[in-house]
């Protein structure tokens, strides 16, 4: 959460402006590019690979990054200052030739819930293009209404082989003696966590294999977790489908305990304090 309830101020093309301004414009259901930066104690994390993902998803659409990792960071410090917070995730968003940034008002995970796991469901629903990070308010409004009537933490994307690719705002891994399990690069948003965490496993000498992973499957695995901005590596309890049951019958019970899991939960966090303390 952010440190204040009131976030009064927004930063449109690099100045400062009251964010009732441009209320019309940061509630848009029109498609926009954005990212999304996670800020700790002041400090931005993993700027630079969020600039070089916003130039990729803008090349995509044709349009140019005017923004650049020193003024991103001299952006946010203007705008945390500006609302008097400390932590909180920045969205920036390009919208109608104009670049915003705004505080999300983001709610992180429960020491409960990264102790003991949590509840996830599953979605049938695909991204339109899951390579360039667009909004996509009609598959977020279906996600978060089955968010709310299961309540579950996250609901995992199904395609039309009835295989994962990943959260609707996050990515997923499965772990199986050791081994872990993403779905294939090309089908999914690759976030910036995932990728780290890919590297984070290679360094560390986890094995790390790109699969299609069937909803049949999701049994077989040991442990399973999601990835983001918000969640970090956050354990997965339990994978639970109501209104439309899996075909195994009942819930898939993970072990959020699992010990390659808790390593690299470790090494995750080791790795972001690194990044912020640079």
């Amino acid at each position: 959460m952010t440190d204040s309830s009131e976030k009064k101020w927004v930063i449109v093309d690099g100045t400062l402006h009251d964010e009732a301004e441009f209320y019309d414009d940061l509630n848009s259901r029109e498609a926009y590019a954005y990212e999304v930066i996670r800020v700790i104690d002041g400090k931005p994390l993993l700027v630079e690979e969020h600039v070089e993902r916003f130039d990729r998803t803008l090349e995509g659409l044709g349009a140019e990054n005017t923004l650049t990792s020193e003024s991103v960071r001299e952006d946010i410090s203007k705008l945390f200052e500006a609302n008097n917070v400390h932590n909180d995730n920045v969205k920036i968003i390009l919208l109608g030739g104009r670049m915003y940034m705004k505080l999300v008002g983001a709610e992180y995970p429960s020491e409960a819930d990264y102790r003991d796991g949590v509840k996830v469901g599953i979605l049938r629903a695909m991204r339109v293009n899951p390579q360039a990070k667009v909004s996509d308010s009609a598959l977020r409004e279906v996600a978060d209404r089955r968010i709310a009537e299961s309540d579950v933490y996250e609901v995992l994307l199904l395609d039309r082989e009835n295989c994962v690719t990943e959260g609707s705002r996050s990515n997923v891994f499965f772990i199986k003696d050791g081994t872990v399990f993403t779905s294939p690069a090309e089908g999914v948003l690759l976030g910036i966590t995932r990728q780290m965490i890919v590297k984070i496993c290679e360094d560390n000498g986890i094995l790390v294999v790109e699969k299609k992973i069937s909803e049949k499957s999701f049994g077989e695995y040991d442990a399973a977790f999601i990835s983001g901005t918000s969640p970090k590596v956050l354990p997965i309890r339990c994978i639970t489908n109501e209104g439309d049951r899996n075909p195994a019958g009942e819930d898939v019970l993970l072990s959020a305990g699992e010990p390659t899991l808790r390593r690299i939960m470790e090494l995750y966090d080791r790795a972001v304090e690194e990044n912020i303390s640079k």
